[in-house]
């Protein structure tokens, strides 16, 4: 390759880069801030709070473990790719939102509704 052609395709990669950290940094789902708070679920499973952290969104669960049943808290990132929310426990679960309903759905673990009511 000459020089000249290099030059060009260091100029698209860098192009190329620049426009996929710019569209990385544009979340879709904007306003994680009306997930916050403490959320139950309606099929018995463990309770979780959602809250920010500096610039970070984090999920904690609030499990039960053992033979004595002690409460163990596990927190997890909310990472949000493509649109889609989801943590990694070691595997994914997807998290979605309907607003209307003010319901969370965790998959595989359900719907999850707010404790406390929004100011």
């Amino acid at each position: 390759m000459k020089n000249r052609q290099l030059y060009r395709l260091a100029a698209c990669l860098i192009g190329a880069a620049s426009l996929l950290l710019q569209s990385c940094s544009e979340s879709r789902f904007k306003d994680c801030d009306r997930l916050c708070g403490s959320w139950s679920s309606v099929e018995g499973k463990p309770d979780v709070l959602i809250y920010k952290e500096e610039d970070a969104y984090k999920v904690t669960v609030f499990a039960r473990s053992g033979k004595t049943r002690k409460l163990k808290p596990e927190t997890y990132l909310l990472v949000e790719e493509n649109g889609n929310l989801f943590i990694n426990t070691g595997y994914r679960i997807d998290i979605a939102y309907n607003e209307a309903a003010d319901v969370l759905t965790f998959s595989p673990n359900g719907d999850y509704v707010r404790k406390e009511v929004r100011p």
